[in-house]
């Protein structure tokens, strides 16, 4: 099964990921197929059961929670994990976390 998240590279995905790079659903890979569109991706999901819509995917996050590094992905793409971090568009939106808590910009600069 194909899915189309609306993820691109105006938001930060390299084209460099099409056809080699992942995303993680359900803590499993989930391959890019096809070329990371400006607003869109393909996914294969055929071996991850089940999967709904609306489903969280996760970009880059924590391994131990069944992420892909952002290192990882700065190997896919031939880079340094700044670099990834650094191609995020203004348009995704920011959550400040600290200590578990959700905190705004304001306050993450005085802590």
């Amino acid at each position: 099964m194909i899915a189309t998240i609306p993820v691109g590279y105006a938001d930060g995905l390299s084209r460099t990921l099409s056809n080699r790079g992942h995303i993680t659903v359900n803590g499993h890979k989930a391959p890019i197929v096809g070329r990371v569109c400006m607003d869109q991706t393909m996914v294969d999901l055929t071996e991850i059961d089940p999967v709904y819509f609306n489903e969280e995917i996760v970009l880059f996050g924590d391994p131990l929670n069944g992420a892909i590094s952002i290192g990882e992905v700065a190997d896919q793409m031939g880079t340094i994990h700044y670099e990834v971090a650094c191609l995020i568009g203004k348009r995704v939106p920011r959550i400040y976390i600290n200590h578990n808590k959700i905190i705004t910009s304001t306050e993450l600069i005085q802590s």
